[in-house]
């Protein structure tokens, strides 16, 4: 049951790597970081093997191709590097570009700096946009909400931990990339400002909060790599 879902899976699903930030506070990129011999983005790419999901698109970052140091990744996955149309407009700039060139409905979008994000998390989340999808979205994946012109047909459901709820770690509907452009054309623009005109609803996880946060600096990376260490990783 659980491997008919997976494949029906890839083609609801694209997963939507964000990994074009300048990693000033890093002071390196962030993408290239390893974590238990593997890169921050080789990390990412390969829960979407493990997911079900076959296409992988990332945004700003030119390595993606070769991510995978260790290891070769199944010839199912398509990774594609995908440059933003609309350049210096933040990560609306890569949700954009990477939806326009995706030909499933829907794309799980995650940042390239929280490799430690779990697995389990991560399937919950589409387990619960496909039970919202219903069994009608299921059997015809390969047309539901694909029409560009369909307006709103779905909302993003994105992952609420704690206080606070995360405009880039969740699913959304790529048929919202018009709309995402119309806001960006000309100039930046807050990820909130496309998700409240759109609407979106919310999935709490109870993931540890140390497992959703962003590596930003050489500090975090620091305490990151302890938590490896101690074996608070599985």
């Amino acid at each position: 049951m659980a491997e008919k879902q997976k494949t029906g899976r890839a083609e609801l699903y694209s997963l939507l790597l964000l990994a074009g930030g300048k990693s000033s506070r890093m002071g390196e990129d962030k993408a290239e970081l390893l974590l238990d011999g593997d890169s921050f983005l080789s990390c990412q790419i390969k829960k979407a093997e493990k997911l079900g999901i076959h296409k992988v698109y990332v945004s700003g970052h030119a390595a993606g191709a070769d991510a995978f140091r260790n290891g070769a990744v199944k010839s199912s996955i398509h990774i594609q590097m995908v440059p933003d149309i609309y350049r210096e407009r933040g990560p609306l700039g890569g949700l954009h570009a990477c939806m326009k060139a995706m030909d499933t409905p829907y794309c799980l979008v995650l940042p390239v700096d929280v490799p430690q994000f779990p697995e389990e998390t991560l399937e919950e989340l589409l387990l619960a946009h496909e039970n919202s999808l219903g069994a009608a979205a299921s059997e015809n994946a390969g047309s539901f909400g694909n029409g560009r012109e369909d307006g709103n047909s779905g909302k993003p459901l994105l992952l609420v931990h704690g206080e606070r709820t995360e405009p880039l770690m969740g699913i959304y509907p790529v048929c919202m990339a018009d709309c995402i452009g119309e806001q960006i054309e000309k100039a930046s623009a807050p990820v909130f400002r496309v998700l409240d005109a759109w609407g979106f609803d919310t999935f709490r996880t109870s993931a540890e909060e140390w497992k959703m946060r962003n590596i930003n600096t050489p500090e975090d990376y620091r305490e990151l790599l302890a938590y490896m260490e101690k074996g608070k990783v599985k």
